[in-house]
């Protein structure tokens, strides 16, 4: 009999997300200091040197949605669908399961002997039943707990990439490491970490459809219905807005404080890495006519400031925010749209990433900060 998997003894990577994780611990806004900052670079080495340039451009936001978050009556046990999509373990499906509004694991579970060392990253389809959104192929970060004979239910983040030149979900693991992160951080915590969905907001000519719903594309929909009903249909979670994080990276970014901020019943958390201000195509005028049909109303309605104030007060949302020392176009846009968001109600924190340029170097560190913030505000590990 092969040997029972045992938990991954802490790293030095780890040991420095430990250390992290107590810097990003407060629930005031924060910057980090110079051995943070040095732990950081060392830490973001250990996941990988790679930094691909992302251009960003705008991302937009979307009207927010009164149609309540339902649980689809006939989930679906695995995933294994005409267009290749890998196949998700028949042990996440949901069927037969009691439906969890929100768990506090980290006073709870107790790690089995069949822990894996390691999470896995799925490729999957995700059908735009609703939204009729033309989307490539998500990607699915499944943390060692979730590959267990039990699983149990778990937190979900929604992440989503820039927008370039051939950019999609797969640089948020190719730039962005996220499974590498995320295994070191589920490492900490018995093999907890949330479930990450990657799912595609630009279509097949990475195109900037804005986050909204409009002759570009519904990505709004996609992102705030189709893509949920899948994952509610197909693996194990929690239900709870304070389970559900949106976040992003450049034009990704944008998109994660639009919806974060006008669907805060879906999205309780958020994390803008390097987002800009609103939804852009270049130019007001042009984005006006070709992103919202002509209609300067439902524009100015789509920009992240206009949802936050009629949202306003957010009783129970959360929200991250970074962007790189040196990015000086989109640098400093974090501090205006945090300040914002503090001033609607949600609790905010913010991180400047020390020598950072606007890059996929800068998008990993902050995606590892971000989690480590996440851990506790979502029941994964001690508040």
């Amino acid at each position: 009999m092969p040997p029972t998997p045992r938990p991954r003894p802490r790293t030095r990577t780890t040991v420095l997300l430990v250390v992290i994780a107590v810097v990003v611990g407060g629930v005031g806004g924060w910057t980090a200091r110079l051995p943070a900052a040095a732990a950081w670079r060392s830490a973001t080495s250990a996941v990988g040197q790679q930094s691909a340039a992302a251009t960003g451009s705008t991302p937009s936001a979307q009207r927010p949605s009164a149609a309540p978050h339902t649980v689809p009556p006939s989930p679906t046990p695995v995933d294994a669908d005409a267009a290749g999509g890998d196949v998700v373990p028949a042990a996440e499906a949901p069927a037969g399961k009691p439906v969890v509004d929100a768990l506090d694991l980290a006073s709870t579970w107790e790690a089995p002997a069949d822990l894996p060392l390691h999470g896995r990253l799925l490729h999957v389809v995700i059908p735009a039943t609703r939204s009729h959104f033309t989307a490539r192929s998500a990607l699915v970060y499944l943390p060692p707990a979730a590959l267990t004979a039990a699983p149990p239910a778990l937190p979900v983040a929604v992440l989503l990439s820039g927008q370039s030149r051939g950019a999609g979900p797969e640089d948020v693991e190719t730039g962005g490491q996220i499974s590498v992160t995320l295994d070191h951080l589920a490492a900490l915590h018995g093999g907890l970490a949330p479930i990450v969905v990657v799912p595609d907001q630009l279509g097949p000519e990475s195109a900037n459809p804005m986050c909204v719903d409009g002759r570009l594309g519904n990505s709004r929909t996609y992102l705030t219905e189709d893509v949920p009903a899948w994952v509610e249909s197909h693996l194990t979670v929690q239900h709870a807005a304070s389970r559900w994080t949106i976040g992003g990276f450049s034009q990704g970014g944008t998109c994660a404080i639009q919806l974060g901020a006008g669907d805060p019943d879906r999205f309780g958390s958020l994390v803008d890495v390097s987002g800009e201000l609103g939804p852009t195509l270049g130019t007001p005028a042009k984005t006006i006519a070709e992103g919202f049909a002509g209609d300067a109303a439902a524009w100015r309605a789509a920009q992240p400031a206009a949802l936050l104030a009629a949202h306003t007060p957010y009783r129970a949302s959360s929200a991250f925010f970074a962007a790189g020392q040196d990015d000086h176009s989109y640098g400093p846009v974090m501090p205006v749209t945090a300040q914002r968001a503090r001033a609607a109600g949600m609790t905010v924190a913010t991180w400047v990433v020390p020598g950072a340029r606007h890059s996929w170097a800068a998008a990993r560190a902050a995606f590892a900060a971000a989690f480590s913030w996440l851990q506790p505000r979502t029941g994964l590990a001690p508040a």
